[in-house]
C-alpha cells in the first residue's frame, strides 16, 4: 500500500512540476479568485485580479462589470462552504489563456436557506504589463 501511495504522490509531483511557470501563476490566481469571490470577499484582491474591463458572467445570465462585480462580491451576504475547485484544464496562447474548471459549494443565505451550487467555469485571463488578469468569467449551472 505504501508503495501504490508513493507512487501516486510522485505522479502528481511530477504533474505539478511540469507545469510551465504562467501555468501555475494562472492555477494560483484562480484558486485566489474563487476564495476571494466565494470567502473573503476582499476587494482589493479583487482590484488586482481583475482587468479594467472584465465581463463577468452568472450561471443565471447576468453579466456583470468590473465595479459591478466588486460591489456584488463584497455585499454579498451569502456564506459558502465544502467549496472546491477542480478539474482545471489551462490553454494558453500567447497573451490570453482560457482556465476551465469545475466548482462545488454550499450556499448558505442569510434567511438560512442552504443551496447546492455546481459549476462549470470557464475564465479567460489576458496579459497586462506581464501580470495576468480576469478579462472573462463565466460559469454554467451543472444542476
Amino acid at each position: 500500500m505504501k508503495v501504490i501511495f508513493s507512487f501516486v504522490f510522485l505522479l502528481g509531483f511530477i504533474a505539478v512540476n511540469a507545469q510551465s511557470k504562467d501555468e501555475k501563476e494562472l492555477t494560483e490566481k484562480t484558486y485566489l479568485l474563487s476564495h476571494t469571490v466565494f470567502g473573503s470577499k476582499d476587494s482589493a484582491t479583487l482590484e488586482g485580479l481583475l482587468s479594467k474591463t472584465v465581463s463577468y458572467g452568472h450561471s443565471h445570465g447576468n453579466l456583470q462589470t468590473r465595479s459591478e462585480m466588486i460591489k456584488g462580491v463584497t455585499h454579498n451576504v451569502s456564506n459558502y462552504t465544502d467549496t472546491a475547485v477542480s478539474a482545471i484544464k489551462i490553454f494558453i496562447e500567447d497573451n490570453t489563456a482560457i482556465v476551465r474548471y469545475l466548482f462545488k459549494a454550499k450556499e448558505n443565505k442569510k434567511d438560512g436557506t442552504v443551496t447546492d451550487l455546481n459549476f462549470a467555469m470557464m475564465l479567460v485571463w489576458i496579459k497586462e504589463n506581464g501580470e495576468w488578469k480576469l478579462m472573462g468569467r463565466q460559469a454554467v449551472s451543472l444542476s
